[in-house]
């Protein structure tokens, strides 16, 4: 195996492990309040992205079965 393959295999490894997003967070001192306040976001944003996804499912679903009745 050639050293440049290794290291092709070794990042895409580390890409998908999300080392280097921590290593990005943990560059700098984050206080304790800067990093609830981000977490907070964070899950606002994945709850909102879920309800987006179950409300289309919910619209589709209307839209397939609407002409039934």
């Amino acid at each position: 195996m050639s050293f440049e393959k290794a290291m092709r295999i070794f990042r895409k490894k580390v890409d998908s492990a999300g080392i280097k997003d921590e290593l990005r967070r943990r560059e700098f001192y984050e206080k304790p309040t800067n990093r609830r306040r981000r977490k907070l976001n964070e899950s606002k944003r994945r709850n909102l992205a879920r309800r987006r996804k179950e409300t289309a499912a919910w619209e589709s679903y209307r839209r397939a079965f609407r002409h039934t009745r």
